[in-house]
Order: C-alpha cells, then sequence, then structure tokens
C-alpha cells in the first residue's frame, strides 16, 4: 500500500509490497514446495527495484524441476497486459531490446514473443519452445533481457511504478498446453525516477479568510510521483491579496481568479486556476476520476494502493473502482466493497463502489456501473473467466438491455447509475440504451478521444452528460499517462458541480448531468442556457441566452459553442485577429482509424519546409516520451506520433513565413500549403477512419489570454430538442467539453 509521509509539508511516497493476497500467495507451503520441486526455480539478475522507464539488462536463469520439460513443452515468461516492458526482439545484437535464450541442456530452444501467448491478465508473453529433444532435471535455461554482449544498449523497464512487478515464469512440461506458474517467479519493485517536474493543485474555488491546501509532488518523465524536491519555493500570482503559509492559501478579497506558482530549478511551475469569492457558491467544483481497475482484474496494484493513490497523490475529490465483471468473483466483489467503506468518507474524500460491465460490442459494449451505497449485486455480462462462480438468474445479465432490465427489476434507479464508454470494446448505443438509468457518455479516457459518442447519442435524440476519466490500468488513477504500451492519452478527469462533498451530492450532479470533462487539466469551464446550469433540460423561447467562460491551466486557443455537432459560435484571443505577420505556423494532426480496438493511427512522417528556414520546432500535445520530435535541420523535421483520436502536433518557427511552402507527411496521409495564403483559419486535409486529418494553420507568436468568456443569443430552431454545449480548446491542445443544456420544444420543465 501507499505510506504518505511529510518532510516540510511536502508529501513523499514509499511504495510498499501489496497487502492483498494474489493467487500464488494463498496456497500452502507445502503445496509451493511441491510445485517448486517438480516445476523448478527461477533466479533473477540483477534483483531488486528497478527504475522505471531505464534501460538496462536483466538475466532470468531458470533451473528446470524434476518433472523436466519434454519435447514440444513450452516455457513462457509472462507479464501483465498494462506492462510496457519493450518488446523483446532475437534477430538484432545491436539494436534495443535484443534478447537471448540459452540452455545447457540437450533440446533446442525456439524464442518468440506473443502479446497474446496466456489467460489474461497475464497475456504478454516471451514464449520458448522446446525441440530436438527435452530438458533434464537441473538444466537451466537463461533468459537475457536486453542483452548488451553484440552491442544492445539494452532493453526498456517498465515505464511506471508496481510496488510488486512480476516476471512470471509458466512452465508446460509434458506438450499438453497447460503452462503453470513458477512459484519462484521474480517479484520486485519498480520505483520512480528523479523528478524533472512539479505538479501543483489547488481547488477551482474557495472563499475568503478559509485556509486553502496546496498540493505539491514531483514527478519523473514518465508521470510517476516522487518526492518533493527541498528547494521548492511557492508564490501567488493574480491580483487578490493572499497570503502562503507553508502550504496553505488564505484570501481576504473576493471576485478574483489567479493561480499558486512553484519555482524550482529556475523554472515556475503553475497550479491550475483558483477563484476567491465572498461566500460559499450554491454550487462547487468537485474532480474526480471515476473509471480505472487495480489488479482485481487487468490492472495493477491492489484496491487500497488504487484509492490511496487517487486521494494522496491524484489529489482527487471523488472517485470509484470499476474492474471487468467477467474477471471479479463473489469475493473480490465483496473485499471492493470493504475497501470503499475504508477509504469513503463524506466531506473529504467520496468513493462509490462499481464495476465494469465488459460484454462485447454487439452485445452493447462497456458500460461503468455506479452505486451510490455498498452491498449492492453485481450483474456480470458473463463468467468468462470465473467459471467457479455459480450463475443464477440474476447474472450474468446478457445483452445491454438485460442489464437494464435486472437493474430496474432489482434495484432502486436513484441508487444506480451507468455511463457508456470506449475501451477495449465501444458501447454500442445506437443499439442499446437507458437515458434515465445511463445518463453519461465518457468522451476520454487513456484509451482516446471519443468526441463521436456524444454526436451519437445527441443524433439518437439521447439526453447525456460528459464524462472523462483514465480508464487506467497502471495503478494511477486520477494521474494516469500513456506511458510507452496499449494507451494512448493521458487521463482524463470528470467535474461536478455539487452542492456539497458528499455520496449524494456527487451522484445527484452526475444523475442529472451536472458535470464536465477534460482531457486532464483542471480546466474551469462555466455554462448556462437562460440560466440554468449545463445538464439542464428547458423550455424553448424565441431565442437561447448563452453565457459561458473558461479558464485555462495554460493559454487558451478558442471557446466554441456547439449545436448538435456544428459549431456556431466562437470566441479566440485576441492575437489570433491579426497574425498575418506570425512566423510561427502549427501543424496539427489527428484521429482515429476505427471504433474499435484497432483504432490507433500511425503518422510517423516529416515536415518539410521550402524556401524559408526553421528557427525552431516544438512539439505539442505528444502525450508520451514514445514519440515527439526525432530529429530537425534547417528545412526539415522528423517526427514518431500514434493517435487514438486525440490530437499531435508541431510548432514551427520560420526565419519568414511571408513566402515558400510547408510539406506535411506522414504513414497516414499529406497535405502542402502555401506560406503566402496560410492564415489562421489554415487547410485542412482528410483521411477517413473517424475524422483522420491535418490541419495547418498560421498561429500567433505569442497567447496571453487564460481567460475566454461568451454571452450571446441562439436560435434553438431544430425540431423536438436542441442540445448547446460548450468546448475550451488550450494553446497546449488540452480540452474540456461540458454537458449539453436540452431546449424542448414545448412542456420540458428543467431538471
Amino acid at each position: 500500500m501507499i505510506i504518505k509521509e511529510f518532510r516540510n509539508e511536502i508529501p513523499v511516497v514509499k511504495w510498499l509490497p501489496a497487502t492483498r493476497k494474489n493467487d500464488w500467495q494463498q496456497m500452502s507451503i507445502k503445496t509451493t514446495a511441491l510445485l517448486e520441486e517438480r516445476l523448478g526455480k527461477v533466479a533473477l539478475c540483477p534483483g531488486g527495484p528497478v527504475v522505471a522507464g531505464t534501460v538496462g539488462q536483466w538475466v532470468l536463469t531458470y533451473t528446470v524441476g524434476s518433472y523436466g520439460v519434454d519435447e514440444g513443452g513450452t516455457i513462457k515468461l509472462a507479464q501483465r497486459f498494462a506492462s510496457d516492458w519493450q518488446v523483446p526482439q532475437f534477430d538484432r545484437p545491436g539494436e534495443p531490446g535484443y534478447t537471448t535464450v540459452v540452455t545447457d541442456g540437450a533440446a533446442k530452444l525456439a524464442a518468440r514473443y506473443d502479446a497474446k501467448a496466456h489467460e489474461r491478465p497475464w497475456m504478454k508473453c516471451l514464449v520458448i519452445d522446446v525441440y530436438d529433444g527435452s530438458l533434464a532435471p537441473g538444466d537451466r535455461v537463461t533468459i537475457t533481457l536486453g542483452d548488451q554482449s553484440g552491442g544492445s544498449p539494452g532493453i526498456r523497464a517498465q515505464s511506471f511504478q508496481e510496488s510488486a512487478h512480476e516476471f512470471r515464469v509458466l512452465v508446460d512440461p509434458t506438450n499438453a498446453c497447460v503452462a503453470r506458474r513458477v512459484p519462484s517467479s521474480p517479484i520486485d519493485p519498480i520505483v520512480a525516477d528523479q523528478p524533472v517536474e512539479l505538479v501543483v493543485v489547488v481547488p477551482t474555488q474557495t472563499v475568503v479568510n478559509q485556509p486553502t491546501r496546496i498540493f505539491v509532488k514531483g514527478q519523473d518523465r514518465w508521470g510517476n510521483p516522487t518526492e518533493s524536491p527541498d528547494d521548492v519555493s511557492l508564490q501567488w500570482q493574480g491580483e487578490a491579496n493572499a497570503t502562503i503559509d507553508d502550504l496553505n492559501l488564505t484570501f481576504v478579497v473576493g471576485g478574483q481568479t489567479g493561480r499558486v506558482i512553484a519555482c524550482w530549478n529556475g523554472v515556475d511551475y503553475p497550479s491550475n486556476p483558483i477563484t476567491v469569492t465572498d461566500n460559499e457558491p450554491p454550487l462547487k467544483k468537485y474532480w474526480g476520476d471515476l473509471h480505472a481497475q487495480s489488479d482485481a482484474t487487468v490492472g495493477t496494484g491492489t484496491e487500497v494502493e488504487y484509492f490511496a493513490f487517487g486521494r494522496d497523490q491524484a489529489a482527487l475529490d471523488f472517485m470509484s473502482h470499476q474492474g471487468n465483471d467477467f474477471q471479479m468473483t463473489d469475493e473480490d466483489w465483496r473485499r471492493l466493497n470493504d475497501v470503499v467503506c475504508q477509504f469513503h468518507e463524506d466531506g473529504r474524500f467520496v468513493v462509490f463502489p462499481g464495476y465494469e460491465w465488459s460484454a462485447n460490442t454487439p452485445a452493447g459494449g462497456d458500460r461503468n456501473v455506479f452505486y451510490l451505497d455498498e452491498g449492492l449485486p453485481m450483474y456480470r455480462s458473463s463468467h468468462w473467466q470465473i467459471a467457479d462462480t455459480p450463475e443464477d438468474e440474476f447474472t450474468p445479465a446478457h445483452p445491454a438491455d438485460q442489464l437494464f432490465r435486472r437493474l430496474r427489476e432489482n434495484v432502486d434507479t436513484s441508487k444506480v447509475l451507468l455511463a457508456s464508454h470506449v475501451g477495449g470494446r465501444y458501447a454500442d448505443i445506437r443499439r442499446y440504451f437507458d437515458e434515465e438509468l445511463g445518463p453519461l457518455v465518457e468522451l476520454v479516457s487513456c484509451w482516446g478521444v471519443f468526441e463521436w459518442m456524444l454526436w451519437d447519442a445527441l443524433d439518437k435524440g439521447y439526453k447525456v452528460g460528459v464524462m472523462c476519466n483514465s480508464d487506467g490500468h497502471k495503478g494511477r488513477p486520477g494521474a494516469e499517462g500513456p506511458g510507452a504500451g496499449e494507451f494512448g492519452i493521458c487521463s482524463g478527469l470528470t467535474c461536478v458541480l455539487a452542492e456539497s462533498l458528499t455520496r449524494e451530492a456527487i451522484f445527484t450532479a452526475l444523475k442529472t448531468r451536472r458535470c464536465y470533462g477534460t482531457t486532464g487539466p483542471r480546466i474551469d469551464l462555466s455554462f448556462q442556457v437562460n440560466g440554468e446550469q449545463m445538464g439542464s433540460c428547458i423550455d424553448r423561447s424565441d431565442r437561447c441566452q448563452v453565457v459561458a467562460s473558461v479558464r485555462g491551466t495554460t493559454p487558451l486557443d478558442s471557446l466554441l459553442l456547439y449545436r448538435g455537432n456544428q459549431v456556431v459560435q466562437s470566441v479566440r484571443p485576441i492575437e489570433f485577429h491579426d497574425c498575418g505577420d506570425s512566423r510561427r505556423v502549427r501543424i496539427m494532426w489527428g484521429g482515429a482509424r476505427m471504433r474499435g480496438r484497432g483504432r490507433r493511427a500511425v503518422w510517423d512522417g516529416t515536415i518539410e519546409v521550402q524556401g524559408a528556414g526553421i528557427d525552431a520546432a516544438e512539439p505539442v500535445s505528444f502525450d508520451s516520451p514514445a514519440d515527439g520530435i526525432d530529429e530537425g535541420a534547417e528545412s526539415i523535421v522528423q517526427f514518431r506520433s500514434r493517435t487514438t483520436g486525440d490530437l499531435d502536433g508541431i510548432d514551427l518557427w520560420l526565419d519568414q513565413a511571408q513566402s515558400g511552402s510547408v510539406r506535411f507527411r506522414s504513414e497516414s496521409g499529406e497535405l502542402t500549403v502555401d506560406l503566402a495564403d496560410l492564415d489562421a483559419q489554415g487547410r485542412r486535409a482528410d483521411f477517413g477512419g473517424l475524422d483522420l486529418h491535418v490541419c495547418i494553420v498560421r498561429y500567433p507568436e505569442m497567447i496571453d489570454a487564460r481567460e475566454l468568456t461568451m454571452s450571446c443569443e441562439v436560435e434553438a430552431f431544430q425540431q423536438g430538442v436542441t442540445p448547446l454545449y460548450v468546448k475550451a480548446i488550450q494553446a497546449d491542445g488540452h480540452m474540456a467539453w461540458s454537458s449539453p443544456v436540452y431546449v424542448a420544444e414545448e412542456n420540458a420543465a428543467p431538471v
């Protein structure tokens, strides 16, 4: 579990071994000894903590047990699905990831990598086939991950921390295609590297004369929390009269907005914006991550570590846990409810019990189930990995309409909330949807950006609210990152407008769609139509008065008003009004191939400038250190990029941008623009898929605006119900979406 200590009131994190027993810990000592004698032993060199993301060489030595390994048998080195340890390769000795497998036995060995070679979650395997002979008891098999003997720099370790990372060695000694775990499979912690940046978090709102806690932590290059450096200084930046005493921020005047600046190594790290009022507002903004997993299913770390991280290292106000239903036993569900009860504390940290109904997409796809109280039942989509858990008349509930029916029949609908999301499977809301039970759609997770799900809902006439979460599998809810593995982007966050930090108030805000989502930053977004908050349903008037504002965590690009999926009004900083002389050119690309698992689009390519020189090139909105600018020259930039509905980009500063051309070339498409004709609207090319596109625009050299406001009248002329909502975009590419306000044709009172 996570132990939080304090040094000068700055959080320090130590990672201790997990407290929840795994399957291998539950075996008796006698059984363990017998398996070890029969299957063999494993040793790892070097042992001990591994620094996340480091490159090195690790040697595993497997000594064959009394069963031996027959010709045709198999040895597997398995890692969990979430692990992003570099994939080994076996035929290029001088390159990263080179791995060798040798034996002193009489057999020959053939090594290969297979990402789906064992049961989930131990899916990613280095598979060793035994042929042309057998291995006898006492023979040794040596696996050298990152073998450096031929010039390879080594292999990159997993990028995220884990208190008990296991190299699980599985052996099939009989050629029966049944591989069992070797009990001595090495288990060591993966720990954070040195900090490279600070993260500073403050509440979005506070009142005068009320001390407000400042949260500060260090973070390594992969997003792992670290000890905060000793030499951090804090200061207030804003018009309000504020004092900072240790980590407490206090104001004496309301009506102001600003941020806390943490300075370290000569670099300023600003917090999210905070607004000061004289009195408590009727609705307050609270931040949460409602959707991620632990090692109870396919994630990392125990449930205790999971909730402790969200509370103590992500500074969340509310959370839930969403383990895959087909993998959770009744005992798993009881244990989760116990841990939820342990962590939940109204007024400090709100936790909801829940699970992920994880059916295949044709049966409805992924749905998050949140309960108001502990002790309510789990209605699974299947019992696929828990065959020993009995089925009955309630579970499985399959397809999605059966889930809706059984929840309605057996659970008080005021105590259950569903949300549709896109993970490995995507929720088919066009085919299966229940607006009362499931009024939320998840637009962002570490899997990508899925704005199309909101458009699907609006196209079908559903009234839905917007949420964004992590669906994280790395044990870092509320502060996830893509690392170098399956996930495409950093985690989203959900903000609710609630009367108080209590279960009842947060749950009510979610049920009534009084919430919005971001791609991760705590962007302060407000939106009302005719005085009613986001999520409301209001009667139509001749014209709708829209009032919106956004306070960004970085300078802002735009605030857009949508009617359905069409932009009807936009506000941009003044710098965009006349940037014809700007030498800054922005190239942004993104989208996804498809809705399903194969959605990731590869964009590796070049940007070439003719008739002008490149003074500087900076990445925009790249999520992973594994992507970005490979190299640059006077006229060309080479880059690596993958998108899953999100955007990546590069800003070029040219020696002159009035003549010449810019050519974007990638695996997904190409676009060339003439600099003489380029303006802030730019040029766009579409490449199919799900909004695969590239845009090249002239961009202001400097943007100062961190706040934008909108006040306008809009005709809600659509028949039936007209959805209106706003989207905010920051200059760094991060985004926020409000839940819509629904303007009804007639007789629809606000809810």
